[in-house]
């Protein structure tokens, strides 16, 4: 028996055993309920000649199996369609009309949402098809995912001087990005542990930065009053 009929062979056996229709003696993989698995398997109808001859053989719980999987079938397909529209909402995205299956735009939300870096052709993709906003979003996400990355070491951040350009620079980039971010709501335990770090630092930052200004403000007054 050469391999691609030992491969068959394996190949019936399991579908028998997941379609419940292992009492079924011929295991050739000529007989038509091998056929009729396959189709099955790959989610293709079945005829009523092929429900009939299940029938006829008396598979009463391969053709429960067959139902139960149909069924399920047709709930993921639903479960994706809502989960696309969902994400083009939640992303600014609800213009572009194609359906989930043919675009490339379930994936590139799919990206956004667990928070992955879009590729240069996903931004190209995006760009192309007008989808303005949404490359908006992922452009701040991207941003945020690479200052997460580099201030992660938020000990490092506290351990530099109120005046350090570098602290001042890296507070002021990462709160300027969170409305955009909050669009996503995805943001784990650890992102809000690093902006709850930070909140007390870009509090002390603004601070100090209306202080000065207070100051610069004072000491202009003082300066015009005894020209006068």
């Amino acid at each position: 028996m050469g391999k691609e009929s030992q491969n068959q062979l394996k190949h019936f056996a399991a579908l028998k055993s997941r379609y419940q229709a292992t009492q079924y003696q011929n295991s050739s993989p000529a007989s038509l309920l091998y056929f009729i698995l396959r189709k099955v398997d790959l989610g293709i109808e079945l005829s009523h000649l092929e429900f009939n001859w299940l029938k006829e053989y008396e598979l009463v719980e391969t053709l429960k199996a067959i139902k139960q999987e149909q069924r399920h079938r047709f709930q993921e397909f639903g479960n994706l369609e809502f989960e696309f529209s969902k994400l083009k909402s939640k992303y600014k995205a609800t213009k572009h009309n194609v359906s989930w299956q043919s675009s490339h735009l379930y994936f590139i939300l799919l990206k956004l949402e667990s928070g992955n870096f879009l590729t240069d052709l996903d931004v190209k993709w995006l760009r192309a098809n007008g989808l303005d906003e949404t490359n908006q979003i992922a452009q701040e996400v991207n941003r945020f995912i690479q200052l997460k990355s580099k201030y992660k070491a938020t000990d490092e951040l506290e351990a530099l001087t109120p005046d350090n350009p570098f602290r001042k620079a890296a507070l002021e980039l990462l709160y300027n990005l969170q409305p955009n971010l909050q669009v996503t709501q995805n943001k784990d335990e650890e992102d809000r542990e690093l902006l709850m770090r930070l909140a007390p630092l870009y509090q002390q930052d603004r601070g100090q930065a209306i202080q000065e200004g207070e100051q610069r403000g004072l000491q202009t007054g003082i300066q015009q009053g005894e020209r006068l």
